[in-house]
């Protein structure tokens, strides 16, 4: 979960790495809530500041609950992905141990 190993375990972070790496679905507050563990009001708050942002947007109504998910279309967003990506990439590669990396490159 990239953008967490840069900016730490707080609630935007942790919400933007949800959204980003389920982004071909749309959630609820409950379902993003079960899933990271943020409290209800302060989910309320993150998600309002993102669609502000652009990086999330709301795509339908079920039942009463709103419906989000990753803003794809959002240059920013995208951006903000692949800066992500770009972190798991490297934070995997130093979780190697050196002898496999020795292995890997020859």
């Amino acid at each position: 979960m990239g953008l967490t190993h840069v900016f730490g375990n707080k609630p935007l972070p942790v919400v933007l790495d949800f959204f980003r790496l389920h982004q071909f679905w749309d959630y609820s507050l409950k379902d993003v809530q079960k899933a990271t563990g943020i409290s209800h009001r302060t989910l309320q708050s993150t998600i309002k500041q993102l669609l502000k942002n652009g990086f999330i947007k709301y795509t339908r109504t079920e039942g009463k609950a709103k419906m989000y998910m990753f803003n794809s279309e959002s240059p920013i967003a995208m951006e903000l992905h692949n800066f992500a990506r770009r972190i798991d990439a490297e934070f995997l590669k130093s979780q190697i141990p050196k002898e496999k990396k020795r292995l890997v490159s020859a």
